[in-house]
């Protein structure tokens, strides 16, 4: 009986969420590359305090967007507080996947509070599940393995903007946006991929819309990302995190 009522409550719950979602026309899954922040950050980059994340594209935001009004849906009032304890299950994964390097280091639940807070209330979901969708919509579109397939490896290189958009559409299927920020010897980097995601919050979908912000030139750097580039320590110089620089020759 006792396993009943809690079969129903949980039903009841989900209809609840479910109704008191706020209306938006698609996510935004704005993936960033940490090799290109690290490298134009004045005040470098740190190794969080929960440790090392991995070597490829972080989460960056996961937003609600209503193409009505040509903003993101946010802090809705009808959304649950955010509660750290209920992340512990995917600890792991957003501890390496949703990490923040900014200096001074920090443990990365202010950010996931500001993102549930902000765009996860709105979004009909609770909110482990929230994060388990950009989580696992990150690992479906694997975007190192898809620049890779079409040769495109972060090694300082200048690499097509079109072709990078090529990649990623070939992997999915649909076309992402891309924002680029100052990198080495004047040249611009590749710093986010913007990809478009149905309200389902599992299909990758044409953007209905793209930011007018998002600019990169014909040709932009890929940027590498190593570990080491870690500062380990908060009080660690900006100039310590600048990583060795290739010639110029190797640009081209």
């Amino acid at each position: 009986m006792g396993g009943r009522r809690t079969i129903v409550l949980s039903l009841i719950l989900g209809l609840l969420a479910a109704a008191n979602a706020v209306p938006f026309d698609f996510f935004y899954l704005i993936l960033m590359w940490p090799g290109a922040y690290c490298e134009d950050s004045d005040n470098g980059c740190c190794v969080p305090k929960y440790g090392y994340p991995a070597e490829d594209f972080f989460v960056e935001f996961f937003q609600t967007f209503d193409v009505s009004i040509n903003k993101p849906v946010v802090r809705c009032s009808n959304g649950s507080p955010f509660d750290a304890k209920k992340l512990d299950k995917i600890e792991n994964n957003i501890n390496h996947y949703w990490s923040k390097i900014k200096c001074p280091p920090t443990d990365g639940v202010n950010a996931w509070k500001s993102a549930w807070n902000s765009y996860g209330v709105c979004s009909g979901l609770k909110q482990l599940d929230y994060f388990k969708a950009a989580l696992n919509l990150r690992k479906q579109a694997d975007l190192l393995g898809a620049l890779a397939d079409q040769g495109i490896l972060p090694d300082y290189k200048l690499y097509s903007t079109a072709k990078i958009k090529y990649a990623v559409t070939q992997k999915l299927g649909v076309e992402p946006g891309l924002q680029c920020r100052d990198g080495p010897f004047g040249k611009k980097q590749l710093y986010q991929v913007y990809l478009c995601v149905d309200t389902d919050a599992k299909t990758f979908i044409k953007c209905p819309k793209l930011p007018a912000t998002l600019s990169c030139p014909a040709s932009v750097v890929f940027h590498p990302f190593y570990t080491w580039m870690l500062n380990s320590t908060a009080t660690a110089a900006a100039f310590d995190s600048k990583i060795l620089l290739p010639t110029q020759t190797m640009l081209n």
